[in-house]
């Protein structure tokens, strides 16, 4: 019988690594660290994802980790193993024990000292069996609803990635099979007279626009485009000779609408040539259909998008939603609510740590753009050189290391919205260029003279000053009234008062069972600490600290360490010549007894009773809560 040390059930939480150690890989590298890591937390022997060869029907390993190392060049024969059930089917083929004894002819089991197996197939879109991922171990394996879940998850992800993998090999694939068609004449060329009447034709011509010679021949062209196109061809023709001022051939920017003969459209790439002979001008019409083309790079977008959906659907579980009741969380809601169902720009102000990615999130989940992309991109943490390519996108040979066109965040998120965290660091030279898209949605992807439109709701966040960035000439002072049109502060956790505790015990019991301790409690020492903390670090060093709390926690008990110097919780106090109004005076012995009570648990009496912690006898403070309607109890646990 396995013991719990031989075999924990971990959670999502405890799966933060495998979404880090793979966010920043594609390819080759991703399958090398999603399988490596899934066999870490998982705790089993092997761990492999596949590639499937329909017509051999085999699975060659695109990256598997055994026993502690990379296997490299595996192949083996579907048939006869536990991963032939798994080809058959949608669901996740589980084998608990004796997977020897079930399949005795994978001659691979065996040496390996196989007992269990759990797999899953990998399909296209269309449902097609493109690979699978599966993983064994030496001993048994129960049915866990969490592995189960985890081993889903990534799954999908690997799935989505080998998807990307297949779409983006069909897309080179087309790519040579059009130059080969174009080094071939096997592209449509038509020949044109100086009256752009269709002269002659190759037999690729006649095939793409499924055309007989009587219907296509001594045709103008203009039968053959649409409107705009036609003009595009008018336009280009003034700028050919066949001298040496300028090209005899010209490439026609953009994609011409060209028509078949049975009525349908198709879009093309272009090239229009003039020659002489016998001083008559004839024009070479070089049309290339590139309607498959363009249908792979959609379903390589798609599936880029749906990369990053799951990446935030992961983060999701990942990180906690806001958390509090303060009056000054309350209206940070207020605020929300108020700007979501707008497309209004959003700029975040609040230090470090306090949860401005989550307030954005938030905002994008209550817009009517909540089925749509939410992509974040930290400005600070892109390197100055790459920055404007991450946000913009480039064209093939923009720079050295550029070798194919490339989306940036802000098409991803077209529809959608984009976070741009840290704001105050992006580079003086590409404000303008994000001033442009905030005003007219409109930007040119790095190398490219052709702009991109773009619907994009934009939420900013800063921990700096902008305004002081602005007198200080690093921030642009039109940018800076572009962005502020709907400020939002979100207070800082020394401000959020009894958010503190509520936030705590969020944090505790998410560490607890990460780390299989359920029997942890805040004590009023505890609470105490925790309230009179100024926390310089906010809501991200209140959840380091009770991490670490109960990673060290002995006996029972938490081991909550603060900062000695940051134990002084910082107050808004009137200076010492200010009279202070009766009222204040009010809300101030209010909100005192309210801290006492939610630090005794609602006791007043005893040695850990509110009355205790105020220096005052049990009956004072029961008159005390009395006169102010304030009721002790269960509601302050």
């Amino acid at each position: 019988m396995e013991s719990k040390s031989q075999r924990k059930t971990p959670s999502l939480i405890s799966l933060k690594r495998i979404f880090e150690g793979t966010s920043e890989f594609t390819g080759q590298l991703f399958f090398r660290s999603l399988v490596k890591s899934l066999a870490e937390v998982l705790q089993v022997y092997g761990v492999w994802v596949t590639e499937y060869k329909t017509e051999e029907n085999r699975l060659n390993a695109l990256a598997f980790w055994l026993n502690g190392k990379f296997i490299e060049k595996y192949e083996y024969d579907v048939k006869g193993t536990p991963c032939e059930p798994v080809l058959g089917t949608k669901q996740i083929c589980h084998i608990p024990n004796n997977v020897i004894k079930l399949y005795p002819s994978d001659p691979d089991l065996p040496p390996l000292g196989a007992v269990s197996y759990m797999g899953l197939a990998l399909r296209g879109e269309d449902g097609r069996v493109l690979g699978h991922l599966a993983l064994l171990d030496q001993k048994p394996m129960k049915e866990i609803p969490e592995v189960f879940l985890i081993f889903k998850i990534f799954a999908s992800r690997a799935q989505a990635e080998i998807r990307r993998i297949h779409y983006e090999n069909l897309l080179k694939q087309s790519e040579a099979k059009i130059n080969r068609l174009l080094n071939g004449t096997m592209d449509a060329i038509l020949e044109l007279n100086s009256d752009l009447v269709i002269i002659q034709a190759n037999e690729a011509a006649f095939k793409t626009f499924e055309a007989e010679e009587d219907n296509f021949l001594n045709k103008q062209v203009s039968n053959f485009l649409g409107k705009d196109s036609f003009q595009k061809i008018l336009n280009t023709t003034p700028f050919l000779t066949t001298g040496n001022e300028q090209p005899a051939s010209v490439w026609i920017q953009g994609h011409l609408k060209c028509l078949k003969t049975n009525g349908n459209f198709f879009p093309a790439d272009a090239t229009l040539s003039r020659y002489e002979y016998e001083n008559n001008i004839f024009y070479a019409l070089y049309i290339r259909d590139i309607n498959e083309k363009l249908q792979n790079k959609k379903e390589i977008r798609k599936l880029t998008i749906e990369t990053f959906l799951l990446k935030e659907q992961f983060s999701d579980q990942l990180s906690n939603n806001l958390v509090g009741k303060s009056d000054a969380l309350k209206n940070v809601f207020v605020q929300i609510n108020q700007v979501a169902p707008t497309d209004s720009t959003v700029l975040i102000l609040g230090e470090t740590g306090t949860g401005k990615e989550l307030i954005a999130k938030e905002i994008h989940k209550r817009s009517n753009r909540r089925d749509k992309t939410f992509i974040a991109v930290n400005c600070a943490a892109l390197p100055s050189d790459l920055i404007e390519s991450e946000l913009f996108g480039h064209s093939k040979g923009a720079f050295t290391g550029a070798t194919e066109n490339r989306e940036g965040r802000f098409l991803l998120a077209d529809n959608g919205t984009l976070f741009l965290d840290e704001i105050g660091e992006l580079p003086l030279a590409l404000q303008a260029k994000l001033l442009r898209v905030v005003q007219e949605g409109e930007f040119e992807p790095v190398g490219s003279s052709i702009s991109r439109k773009v619907d994009v709701r934009i939420v900013a966040a800063t921990h700096r000053n902008l305004k002081d960035a602005v007198k200080n000439k690093i921030f642009r002072e039109d940018l800076f009234y572009r962005l502020n049109v709907f400020p939002i502060s979100v207070p800082p956790l020394r401000e959020r008062g009894v958010d503190i505790l509520l936030l705590a015990e969020t944090f505790l019991k998410k560490y607890c069972g990460k780390y299989g301790k359920s029997k942890l409690h805040l004590n009023n020492v505890n609470r105490h600490e925790l309230l009179h903390y100024s926390w310089p670090g906010n809501v991200r060093e209140l959840q380091n600290i009770i991490e670490r709390a109960v990673i060290t926690a002995q006996s029972g008990n938490l081991n909550i360490i603060l900062d000695k110097n940051n134990n002084s919780r910082k107050t808004d106090t009137k200076k010492p010549d200010t009279v202070v109004t009766y009222d204040e005076m009010k809300k101030m012995e209010i909100n005192n007894l309210q801290l006492a009570l939610k630090i005794s648990s609602g006791k007043v009496f005893g040695a850990n009773g509110a009355a205790k912690l105020l220096g005052i006898p049990p009956t004072t403070l029961n008159s005390k809560l009395a006169k102010f309607g304030i009721k002790p109890g269960n509601n302050y646990l």
